[in-house]
C-alpha cells in the first residue's frame, strides 16, 4: 500500500538499526501511511553533517548525541528531540588479542566490567611507567553513548581517568580493520563488529553494555523540533509503526528472517551469523567460546521504546563530570531542563495511545536501582520493567546530581 507521507531517514550500519529496516521491509511503516526511506551513512559523524542537505525528516543517532547538541557549548546547530527509543544494548568491547592476553594477566574475568576496568587501569599504568604511548580505543562518535559508558567503566576504579587512555572516532565498520592493523587496541561500539572480529580469531569481547548498563539506551529515532512540531501526524504515525516493527523483531520466529534482512548488502553487508549472534544474545567471547547475554540487545518489551528523560539526564550529568558544559551552564537549571526535555515522553504517549501500548506514569525514574523485572504503574495496562543496574551498583536521581566536572 502506497505511503500518503513522506519519511526520509538516515542510519548507520550497526545491528540497532534493525527496527527501521523491520518498517521498510515488512511494511509496517506503509500501514500506517508513510512513505518510508532509508539512506544508508557510514556514522553519526556524516549523519549530522547531511542533516540539513540531505532533506532528511529523522535518523537513527546515539540518543545521547541530541542532549550534547542541547549544551551551549555545542558546535553543532541542529535543535533535535528523540521521541523513540530504537534499542536498548547491542553494543560490545573489544580488544586487540595483545591486549586481551594483557588483561588476562592482569586478572580480567570475562565479562565482569568492574575486572576489566581494573585490569585495563592496570596495563594503563604499566605504559605510563614505561614510557609507552597509551592504550588507544574507537568509538563512532565523541558524544556517542559507547564514549560516555566507556569512561565510565574505565573512571570506576579511580586508577586512571580521561586523560590516561585515549578514544578516537572511527566509522563503525572501519573499526574491524584499525585493529587489525595495530592502529587502535579495542573499540566499543553496535554490532555486528564485535561478533565479526572475535568469530575470525582477528580480536577478543570481553564484554557488553548489557552488563555495564543493563537495558541503558542506545540508539534513538533522532528528528528536529520544529519538524516535529509541523508534522506532528506523520511523526505520531512513524512512531507507531516502529514500535510494531520492534514487536516483530523481538519474536523468535522471525529472528533469522531478520538477521537475513540485516546482514544483506543494502543494510549491514556482513555475514548473516554475525547478526545472529546479537539477536540470540549468544555473543562470541572466542571463536569457539559463547557467552550467554540475557537482555544484550532489547527492541520491546519492558518499555524499551520509551524514553525515559532521566537516562537523558545521565548523558548530562557524564558531559559535565568531563567537563563539556561550562560550570556556570551547568548548574543552570534551564540548561538542565533543556538536556532533560530532549526526550519527549509526552510525544511518545501521544502518538502510542491509538494502539492500546502499556506506557510508563512517570517521565523519569531512579536509574540503577531494579536488580530484576517489576511491575510499575502505567497509564493503560500493568507494565513491565527492569532490570536497569549499573555494573558497580550505583543509582542515579535525576532529582539531585553533582554539576561539577571531574577533578
Amino acid at each position: 500500500m502506497a505511503g500518503t507521507r513522506r519519511f526520509r531517514a538516515a542510519f548507520s550500519p550497526t545491528v540497532d538499526c534493525a527496527i527501521l529496516v523491520a518498517a521498510f521491509e515488512k511494511g509496517f511503516a506503509a500501514d500506517e501511511g508513510v512513505a518510508l526511506e532509508l539512506i544508508r551513512m557510514n556514522g553519526p559523524r556524516e549523519i549530522l553533517g547531511a542533516w540539513s542537505s540531505a532533506e532528511l525528516d529523522g535518523a537513527h543517532l546515539s540518543v545521547s548525541l541530541p542532549v550534547a547538541l542541547a549544551l551551549p557549548s555545542a558546535d553543532v546547530e541542529a535543535d533535535l528531540i528523540v521521541p523513540f527509543i530504537l534499542a536498548t544494548g547491542g553494543s560490545t568491547l573489544v580488544v586487540s588479542a595483545l591486549l586481551y592476553d594483557d588483561l588476562v594477566e592482569q586478572g580480567m574475568k570475562i565479562p565482569d566490567p568492574g575486572s576489566v576496568a581494573r585490569a585495563l587501569s592496570r596495563v594503563a599504568m604499566a605504559h605510563q611507567k614505561a614510557d609507552l604511548p597509551p592504550l588507544i580505543f574507537a568509538t563512532e562518535h565523541s558524544s556517542s553513548t559507547s564514549t560516555y559508558e566507556l569512561l565510565y567503566l574505565i573512571a570506576s576504579t579511580r586508577l586512571i581517568g580521561k586523560d590516561d587512555v585515549t578514544i578516537l572516532e572511527a566509522v563503525p565498520s572501519h573499526m574491524p580493520s584499525l585493529l587489525r592493523d595495530g592502529s587502535i587496541d579495542g573499540f566499543y561500539v553496535g554490532e555486528p563488529y564485535g561478533s565479526a572480529v572475535t568469530m575470525e580469531g582477528e580480536g577478543r569481547i570481553v564484554t557488553t553494555k548489557s552488563h555495564i548498563w543493563q537495558n541503558g539506551p542506545e540508539k534513538g529515532l533522532a528528528v528536529s523540533r520544529q519538524w516535529a512540531e509541523t508534522n506532528e501526524q506523520t511523526l505520531h504515525a512513524i512512531i507507531r509503526a516502529f514500535y510494531r516493527a520492534g514487536e516483530w523483531c523481538a519474536s523468535a520466529a522471525n529472528r533469522e528472517e531478520l538477521a537475513d534482512l540485516l546482514a544483506s548488502p543494502t543494510y549491514l553487508a556482513c555475514e548473516i551469523e554475525h547478526v545472529l549472534a546479537s539477536l540470540s544474545g549468544f555473543i562470541p567471547h572466542s571463536p569457539a567460546r559463547l557467552l550467554e547475554c540475557h537482555d544484550f540487545f532489547c527492541v520491546s518489551g519492558n518499555a524499551a521504546n520509551f524514553p525515559w528523560q532521566s537516562q537523558a539526564l545521565w548523558f548530562f550529568n557524564q558531559m559535565i563530570r568531563w567537563n563539556e558544559c561550562p560550570p556556570q551552564a551547568a548548574a543552570a537549571e534551564s540548561v538542565r531542563d533543556a538536556a532533560a526535555e530532549v526526550f519527549r515522553p509526552d510525544i511518545f504517549r501521544k502518538a502510542v495511545r491509538p494502539i492500546f501500548a502499556p506506557v510508563p506514569a512517570a517521565n523519569m525514574k531512579l536509574e540503577g536501582t531494579l536488580n530484576t523485572r517489576v511491575y510499575v504503574g502505567a497509564d493503560r495496562a500493568p507494565l513491565l520493567l527492569g532490570p536497569d543496574t549499573f555494573f558497580d551498583g550505583e543509582i542515579f536521581d535525576p532529582e539531585s546530581f553533582a554539576t561539577h566536572h571531574e577533578s
